[in-house]
């Protein structure tokens, strides 16, 4: 098997010229073996310990190659795979509204850089859809789908412009703490927040999924962005966003199913001078 599955990654990179391969797995994972073991669990251990030594190897003959973890559902989403496989797929949702929960609250269980979230405008969506599409990914790993070639060019411009804002902030994120200043979210939540903490900078995610509850959200801001001196939505920038500043909270107000991205900047010691 070991010499198979090499076979096939050594055409696939050396004839094919392939740089990424997601490595998908959509069955369960099973019990184990007992099969020249002393119990099922010896045996499962065994053979995940046997996968990661493939891997290393791998790496060591290919060591640009970027392997995707895939894993049916969260199964292998764990740190033995993450420790060599720079990427992970979160989820298959292709709802764009379940999508906000999920990405608000993966960073509890995988690190915003290696975590991938689908972007997937619809056909016949909207501006405000695309936009809501782009937020979801834009504080972690974009995963950029869709038929993009059908969707019209005003909303093909919202998903440059998200592209274009993600390139200009994902070295933040590499480093970026995340932060949950509304609690972590539900898939009920009609209002859903979600942050990103580097320096005197935070990313912030605002997400409304509904619209039955209150038309505007207090966020509030801790620590030192409590004394914020600079809120900005930097995606959409031209797109008209109501936001409010008071002290240590944030107001904002979006129509049902849309979503912003913010940046908040301390204030800074030549600022205050």
């Amino acid at each position: 098997v070991r010499d198979y599955a090499t076979g096939v990654i050594k055409r696939l990179v050396e004839e094919y010229g392939v740089g990424y391969i997601k490595m998908d797995y959509n069955i369960d994972t099973g019990v184990g073996t007992d099969y020249h073991a002393d119990s099922a669990g010896e045996g499962l251990l065994s053979h995940t310990r046997a996968y990661l030594n493939w891997l290393d190897k791998i790496f060591e003959m290919y060591p640009d190659l970027i392997i995707e973890n895939c894993s049916s559902g969260g199964m292998r989403m764990e740190y033995s795979m993450l420790s060599r496989q720079s990427i992970q797929s979160v989820t298959d949702q292709t709802n764009y509204i379940k999508m906000a929960a999920i990405a608000a609250n993966c960073a509890t269980a995988c690190t915003p850089e290696q975590a991938a979230i689908w972007s997937y405008p619809l056909v016949e969506g909207t501006g405000e859809e695309t936009i809501f599409n782009m937020v979801n990914a834009m504080l972690f790993r974009i995963h950029q789908s869709g038929y993009l070639g059908q969707i019209g060019e005003q909303r093909m411009q919202y998903v440059r412009e998200g592209i274009a804002c993600y390139k200009k902030i994902r070295e933040d994120i590499r480093e970026g703490i995340p932060c949950w200043p509304t609690g972590l979210a539900s898939m009920s939540d009609e209002y859903i927040s979600y942050g990103l903490v580097n320096g005197g900078k935070m990313y912030l995610a605002v997400w409304r999924t509904g619209g039955e509850g209150e038309k505007s959200f207090e966020i509030p801001l801790k620590g030192s962005f409590s004394a914020a001196a600079e809120v900005s939505c930097i995606y959409p920038e031209k797109k008209e966003t109501a936001f409010t500043v008071n002290g240590n909270c944030l107001t904002v107000s979006l129509a049902p199913k849309s979503a912003r991205l913010f940046l908040i900047v301390t204030e800074t010691r030549e600022q205050s001078e």
